[in-house]
């Protein structure tokens, strides 16, 4: 929050990165569905939240952040 006095530095964990793929020769004859491409996403997550020091009355001090707990490849 930029009306408090400090700054907070925020480690979490993500999902991200490719999946096993393979290309495939007879792309002209195949549907668009079928070329699609499987990517890493979020199996499961959570939100954790932290208190901001030296926040203004008026402000709330409160920010909430995911954090990663399982990943998974698909489309």
């Amino acid at each position: 929050r930029r009306e408090c006095a400090y700054c907070l530095a925020i480690n979490t964990t993500i999902c991200a990165g490719y999946c096993m793929t393979r290309d495939i020769n007879g792309k002209l004859f195949l549907p668009k569905y079928a070329l699609s491409q499987d990517v890493c996403g979020y199996r499961d997550l959570i939100y954790r939240t932290v208190e901001i020091p030296g926040c203004p009355h008026h402000v709330a001090p409160y920010f909430s952040y995911p954090v990663a707990i399982s990943c998974r490849c698909g489309k």
